[in-house]
């Protein structure tokens, strides 16, 4: 049983109400999301002969499973009554179906509900990133607050910046375009050629076109779904059209290093920035799946805080983030002004004076994230997670750490949690993601 937080007493871990449903369920239910001809997944579910008590429960497998693996296509096997229930329910749940409006919008195919008498069979896209570090390679790390570049030798850092940006406050497509533009052309003022570029940024990417542009929000939608898709293959065109480029999502790039640095095998890399980015690789490939994390519940508390853009209840970017500190200092009596950034620069102040007071706001943030890893490991195997971003500085970094670390072990969970030193907390998404690209 998780604990109950001084700060934030209303939570309420998904994982132990999925937990606790699923004790009392016994008739069997498959839930199933399907992407094309390469990629499905199938969730054994037991539920009760009662529909309506029943939906709350398979709703939220829906939210999981749209947002960790996304797709086109569920599909229900199992009880009759249930399915029919669910076709009804799903039509009248406004929240919900801005999350299958949303895979419409980025997979561009109408979302398909049926009933199969077996579950279809669980299959996985193998896709392998990372070709190496040979050559003169720029990577650039997009995120919500900053922007990182680094330029690399033969693997060698020969230059790195880290540069404050608010793309998120943005209406004007340019201003994204621009930055990006500025911090190639300083990586590439320190090598004598550019041999290839990598891109880690937030949101879904998919053939390096956007899916679902994290930064783009305040962007209007004639913008949106033209200029921000094609970004990189517009910047790539008009800079540097014969040179290499892969675009990645952050969080995949996060579990990409922590397989290629650490060495580690069925391994959740999770950055805490702005908002929560996930990703994950096993024998240094990744499953094809989406891995929104930061979109999935994991608080079940009524008066959670809702995703800023999907208004899902209790999902991790208002938790697993800047945010999440900022707002567990806020209850604790500290208040502070200016960006997420910036207000997070003075909790970690406070941190560093062994504040008693916002270190314990670190720790209950470690349940935080213990929770949200005992939720996933429902569906991924998931045997060690790389921590990576801006709230991880500092002594209240190595508090959550720790803190999260001890609830997984208090919880019978054999999952390992840890963290890179400070330059690779910061910068090591940009380092990775120069090594995307293959050199012929």
């Amino acid at each position: 049983m998780i604990e109950k937080l001084k700060y934030d007493p209303g939570f309420i871990p998904v994982y132990e109400s999925l937990a606790s449903f699923e004790e009392k369920g016994h008739v069997p239910f498959f839930l199933t999301i399907s992407r094309g001809e390469k990629i499905s997944y199938t969730y054994p579910a037991k539920i009760t002969e009662d529909p309506k008590e029943s939906y709350p429960y398979v709703r939220l497998l829906m939210v999981v499973l749209l947002w960790m693996v996304g797709g086109e296509k569920f599909t229900f096997s199992g009880d009759r009554a249930m399915y029919d229930y669910l076709l009804k329910a799903i039509k009248q749940d406004e929240e919900l179906s801005l999350s299958l409006k949303e895979m419409e919008r980025m997979f561009g195919k109408e979302f398909e509900l049926s009933y199969g008498a077996k579950p279809p069979f669980t299959k996985e896209e193998r896709i392998v990133l990372g070709g190496g570090f040979k050559g003169n390679r720029i990577g650039i790390d997009l995120g919500g607050s900053d922007r990182k570049v680094t330029a690399t030798i033969d693997g060698k850092t020969v230059f790195s910046e880290e540069v404050l940006w608010l793309p998120k406050e943005q209406t004007d497509w340019h201003y994204l375009y621009d930055g990006i533009l500025d911090s190639y052309r300083k990586g590439k003022e320190h090598l004598p050629s550019v041999d290839a570029v990598g891109i880690s940024t937030a949101g879904v990417v998919i053939n390096n076109r956007f899916a679902q542009a994290a930064l783009a929000v305040m962007i209007p939608d004639e913008d949106k779904y033209t200029k921000i898709r094609d970004l990189f293959l517009i910047l790539k065109e008009n800079e540097f059209p014969n040179t290499p480029m892969i675009v990645a999502n952050d969080g995949d790039i996060s579990a990409l290093g922590a397989s290629m640095v650490f060495h580690k095998d069925y391994v959740l890399g999770l950055a805490m920035g702005t908002s929560e980015a996930t990703g994950y690789c096993v024998n240094n490939a990744f499953n094809g799946w989406i891995n929104e994390l930061g979109k999935v519940p994991f608080n079940a508390d009524p008066k959670a805080y809702a995703h800023y853009a999907m208004k899902i209840p209790g999902a991790g970017s208002e938790y697993l983030s800047q945010k999440g500190i900022i707002r567990l200092a806020r209850a604790a009596g500290y208040s502070y002004e200016g960006t997420l950034a910036m207000q997070l620069k003075e909790i970690q102040k406070e941190a560093e004076k062994d504040n008693p007071v916002i270190l314990e706001c670190y720790r209950e943030m470690g349940v935080y994230l213990a929770s949200a890893i005992l939720l996933y490991s429902k569906f991924l195997e998931i045997h060690s997670v790389l921590l990576l971003g801006r709230v991880l500085t500092g002594k209240g970094g190595d508090v959550l750490t720790s803190s999260a670390n001890e609830v997984l072990k208090a919880e019978g969970s054999k999952t390992e949690i840890f963290t890179a030193d400070e330059n690779f907390k910061r910068l090591g998404q940009s380092y990775i993601a120069a090594s995307l690209p293959k050199i012929d």
